[in-house]
């Protein structure tokens, strides 16, 4: 089994909110609302990423409001898990673990075989004894903006254009992502809500896996009346 590195791991509570983005809404649509609210923005090079979602044969991951993946941007390999803390309106709040996966366990993983998760989030999220196995390809296309304020606000709004490859074939999605980056929770409630009202959007109430697994996993749409939003 590959060594993991205990210095590649990062911690973190995320702070984001989610929309559903219409067809016909680009980003340049949304920097247009945001120069109407005194803020500055900077354009980040689009980038393409490739989210492979593992889960237990039971789905004790998606029943409990958690999810794990090993992310491909590039030529790097990154595995994430990412559990719900708490939800306020449309913003939620998301605990995050990230480690970045070594040469020779980004060859296993590109290989097919069984991937090397730390035993830090193993215990995490109690799936000692328990088999991962692929469940959901998540490919986004994100184009994605910076935001600035005068007040110590940040945050990084992203548009997704994704395609869900699963059990039950394949479907595309459109999502509008912002994270708060510094600043306040307010500050971003405040932004959030005039994009929101400005451009007419609807909130988007599952995670990228749990909406994924309704539109082509093996649960299908039972997800979304049995279980809670992550």
């Amino acid at each position: 089994m590959a060594a993991y590195c205990e210095n590649h791991n990062r911690e973190k509570t995320e702070v984001e909110a989610k929309f559903v983005c219409p067809e016909g809404l680009g980003l340049n649509d949304f920097l247009v609302a945001i120069s109407t609210m005194n803020l500055k923005y900077t354009k980040e090079n689009p980038c393409f990423q490739r989210d492979v979602y593992l889960d237990t044969s039971d789905y004790k991951l998606l029943t409990s409001d958690a999810a794990l993946r090993i992310r491909q941007r590039g030529e790097n390999y990154v595995g994430a898990y990412k559990s719900c803390v708490k939800q306020r309106d449309t913003i939620f709040e998301r605990r995050e673990f990230e480690w970045t996966l070594s040469n020779e366990e980004a060859k296993l993983w590109t290989e097919g075989k069984k991937p090397t998760i730390p035993p830090i989030v193993i215990e995490k999220l109690h799936l000692q004894g328990h088999e991962l196995r692929k469940v959901l390809v998540v490919e986004t296309q994100r184009n994605t903006a910076t935001i600035i304020g005068n007040d110590g606000f940040k945050a990084e709004l992203s548009l997704d254009e994704v395609i869900f490859r699963g059990h039950k074939g394949q479907k595309t999605y459109r999502e509008i992502e912002v994270e708060l980056l510094s600043g306040q929770f307010e500050q971003l409630k405040q932004f959030t809500n005039s994009l929101q009202n400005q451009l007419k959007l609807q909130p988007a109430i599952d995670s990228k896996y749990k909406k994924g697994m309704i539109l082509v996993g093996k649960y299908g749409a039972k997800i979304s009346t049995q279980y809670g939003s992550q």
